[in-house]
């Protein structure tokens, strides 16, 4: 055991020499650690388990040749990129560098040239060793830069990084992206994951505008149309695509589906429903909904996904009495019950368990709880409510330049006089005092 320490000044140190073989892994020829003490029985005291953690580290790095090594080909790319940058850098120097990103490469498979590569692992080697040099940039690697610089939802987060690396799986640097590329994604997409080309649709517009970014970042090319804009989407049966549109509930549905929860005695989803049906909004909306945007006879949906989201909305007679009470609680939020998921949104447990009711019912996947906002659209031009007064209550874009741009949008008043054509009949007793009792906190899901 003394053969492995040496001197340094008045104290000791101990050191494990590394085998050529497995050297590129660690990237060093030996470890060494101060032992901190001037005494040599103490030192080889201390130096035994020492030594014998280092030789576990060469057996495991000798069953497992690419240990390391994707740590080391990433800390060398930003090296070698920002030494490239400088116009003092010694272009020797960056060889030498590249020199070793190969050997380490070629050692990983066991051999010392490149003409020595088993042939399935020569484009691997050469991909890898491209991307190492910076000569090719990993399709996902600038991916939470990207995000970062979003400044996005949580969940829309999630929800880019997980199409960014869906794609990243299958086209893994940017310089094998073109239009092939993906078209054999949306196809693969289509066949073997089964997405509908709504959802295909989706993928796309997120890839697209992470190749922008790409491109303003200097990282894909400009010289040429974004591949993924219009991508020819495989064909789909229309019959089957119409029986799935999603469809309105009728007025009876909207009775029955009140009734049933009323049955199950969920105040919040009582509550929930109610603001639904006579407000139009979204259930994110309601869900989110904090007391202080609560006034008398309106309430105002701020930090909608568009400007046309926020709006004031008159409150219909028939929930005034089931506002005011839910107000008169003093809790942040309307609806206070409710526990949010993981993305801090307040609306998915309520989602579930309204589709456990509607399901029991007998609606199938055409009918959801945005739904509700077919129906109340529908009530709304069956009353004769003008298109425009509609969209502003349903926080809808307009398409005309004159009331799209140019309008400041309908009066309270006209809002009011439309919101108040919406009729279920309904029984009046709508407070959550009358209708249920108090419920426990909905599980996160």
């Amino acid at each position: 055991m003394s053969n492995y320490l040496i001197r340094q000044g008045n104290a000791w140190s101990v050191k494990v020499s590394i085998p050529a073989d497995v050297q590129h892994i660690f990237g060093k020829r030996a470890f060494k650690k101060a032992l901190k003490t001037t005494d040599k029985t103490i030192a080889i005291a201390r130096s035994g388990p020492l030594i014998a953690e280092f030789k576990a580290a060469i057996e495991e790095a000798r069953g497992n040749p690419t240990q390391h090594l994707d740590e080391f080909l990433a800390q060398t790319r930003v090296h070698l990129l920002n030494a490239k940058k400088s116009p003092d850098t010694d272009p020797a120097a960056i060889g030498g560098i590249e020199e070793e990103v190969l050997g380490r490469l070629l050692a990983a498979h066991g051999v010392k040239h490149p003409e020595q590569l088993p042939e399935k692992a020569e484009a691997k080697v050469i991909k890898a060793y491209k991307v190492a040099t910076g000569q090719r940039t990993l399709f996902e690697s600038p991916l939470e830069d990207y995000i970062e610089g979003r400044k996005v939802e949580p969940k829309t987060a999630a929800k880019d990084r997980h199409a960014i690396m869906k794609f990243a799986a299958r086209v893994s640097t940017v310089e094998e992206v073109d239009r092939q590329a993906v078209r054999n994604f949306v196809n693969w997409l289509s066949k073997e994951e089964g997405l509908k080309n709504r959802t295909i649709k989706d993928n796309l517009s997120t890839l697209r505008v992470y190749w922008n970014w790409l491109v303003h970042q200097s990282l894909a090319p400009e010289d040429r149309k974004n591949p993924f804009t219009d991508v020819l989407l495989p064909p789909e049966n229309r019959k089957v695509a119409a029986e799935k549109v999603r469809l309105p509930f009728t007025v009876e549905h909207i009775r029955t589906l009140h009734a049933a929860i009323l049955e199950g005695r969920s105040e919040m989803m009582n509550a929930t429903f109610l603001l639904a049906i006579y407000t139009g909004c979204r259930i994110e909306e309601i869900t989110s909904l904090e007391t202080i945007n609560v006034y008398e006879d309106t309430i105002q949906i701020v930090r909608a996904k568009t400007a046309a989201g926020n709006r004031m909305i008159p409150i219909h007679d028939e929930i005034k009495p089931l506002v005011a009470e839910l107000k008169a609680r003093g809790h942040q939020y309307l609806l206070p019950d409710l526990v949010p998921n993981k993305y801090g949104m307040r609306s998915p447990a309520m989602s579930k368990q309204f589709g456990k009711v509607k399901s029991k019912l007998g609606f199938d996947s055409r009918y959801v709880f945005h739904s509700i906002r077919k129906t109340v659209a529908t009530l709304l031009e069956q009353s004769g409510v003008s298109e425009g007064v509609a969209a502003d209550l349903l926080g809808h874009d307009k398409p005309t330049m004159s009331y799209g741009v140019y309008s400041g949008g309908t009066s309270l008043e006209q809002k009011r006089e439309a919101i108040m054509k919406l009729d279920y009949g309904l029984p009046r007793t709508l407070t959550c005092q009358t209708s249920c009792p108090p419920s426990a906190p909905m599980a996160q899901i």
